[in-house]
């Protein structure tokens, strides 16, 4: 099956082209959250939205947000990423008021009885398994073995996924989410590590 990509902590328009040209199929954009160094605000999403194809999945990263937020957010994009502590009963509500937009849970995984999290969240269209730093350009990658005889291959896995672990990463799933390891410093894309990892996912053979 073929791979598909979501780059996310995007903030400079000229790199959202690049990485749809090379094949990517959502970007991400870390919204409202100061404490990270790719956070963006609401000005910030209308305008590096604006010109994204209609087939491109445009996805606020969002962490413990209001229903007020993903309102406003909801304006520009097509897909909420939930990356704080809220529940299924959250996932809900904001199905009942915003039916349009698709959601995704994301969950911090340390150990393999953390994958049990998985099911608490039916309503969510979309897992995203991530390590606990979750996007710290200095923590430790994914721990691939956490996921050995996990028959649930619907989710996405992020966590310092590269161009060289990222055909290890699709033994386990071909949603793969990178964010950090295209950096050049923290928060900064890099066009050329960009280009490497796509480079390396066309030669991938499932």
């Amino acid at each position: 099956m073929k791979p598909i990509i979501k780059v996310c902590g995007m903030r400079d328009p000229q790199l959202i082209d690049l990485c749809i040209r090379l094949g990517t199929k959502l970007i991400g954009f870390i919204l409202n959250y100061p404490k990270s160094p790719r956070n963006i605000t609401f000005e910030q999403l209308e305008e590096l939205t604006k010109n994204i194809p209609k087939e491109i999945g445009t996805v606020a990263v969002m962490v413990n947000p209001s229903l007020d937020d993903v309102g406003k957010a909801n304006n520009y994009v097509n897909t909420l990423q939930l990356h704080g502590d809220e529940t299924n009963e959250f996932i809900k509500k904001i199905r009942e008021k915003f039916s349009n937009l698709k959601i995704f849970k994301a969950l911090k995984i340390k150990e393999k009885k953390d994958l049990e999290q998985i099911n608490h969240y039916p309503d969510a269209d979309n897992i995203l398994l991530d390590t606990p730093a979750m996007g710290d350009s200095h923590a430790s990658a994914f721990n691939f073995n956490l996921l050995e005889g996990l028959n649930e291959k619907n989710f996405f896995l992020a966590g310092k996924i590269s161009s060289e672990n990222v055909k290890t990463a699709l033994k386990y799933t071909n949603m793969i989410d990178v964010n950090s390891s295209l950096e050049e410093e923290v928060g900064i894309k890099n066009a050329d590590k960009i280009s490497k990892f796509f480079k390396e996912l066309n030669t991938y053979e499932n």
